[in-house]
């Protein structure tokens, strides 16, 4: 009988580890769980591998050929090794690893390109819009007169890479325009 309710002991502590670890949206199911299209009753559409992977080479290529489109903002005064400082202390804070960033010239200002990498998917989504208010100090700053959004450069470009070097997560400005891509509903950004 003791051995009976030890077992049955071990099962309950298993499922609520489970349970637990799936709350946290940390693992690799949420990559395959989805993204809803605009009908309703439609089940999500699952991003694959290849077609995540197709994403991180279409949109930099977007990104990069609009970065000289429209007028610019404010020119900033954030240079290259304040940025890459700026990114090392998000790096240590929210979990992730700087696998690559690249500073594009464009009309005579930068415009960071960063991809990152880690495995705790939600979490990143959850925090990326605080990510980027960290790097670039006036996100989310807005003229008053205009309404327009400033930012402290003419384009910025943010990847997120599973452990595995996928993407799952996008997010890019320019001056005309910008967008999000995830693999699932769950990891587009907030905060």
């Amino acid at each position: 009988m003791t051995r009976h309710v030890s077992l049955l002991g071990v099962a309950l502590a298993t499922l609520v580890a489970a349970v637990v670890l799936a709350g946290c949206g940390d693992s690799r199911s949420i990559l395959y769980s989805g993204v809803s299209g605009s009908l309703r009753n439609v089940p999500p559409e699952v991003v694959t591998d290849a077609e995540a992977i197709r994403a991180g080479r279409t949109v930099p290529a977007f990104w990069l050929s609009n970065l000289g489109s429209g007028k610019l903002g404010p020119i900033s005064s954030l240079s290259r090794r304040d940025f890459r400082s700026r990114l090392a202390r998000a790096a240590a804070r929210y979990g992730f690893t700087v696998k690559r960033v690249r500073f594009i010239e464009t009309r005579g200002q930068i415009a960071p390109f960063v991809i990152v990498e880690t495995d705790r998917y939600l979490a990143f989504a959850r925090m990326t819009r605080t990510i980027i208010r960290s790097l670039d100090p006036l996100t989310d700053k807005t003229n008053n007169i205009t309404g327009e959004r400033f930012w402290s450069f003419p384009g910025f470009f943010l990847e997120a890479r599973d452990e595995r070097g996928v993407p799952f997560l996008i997010v890019d400005n320019f001056p005309t325009g910008g967008g999000e891509w995830a693999r699932s509903d769950q990891l587009f950004p907030s905060g």
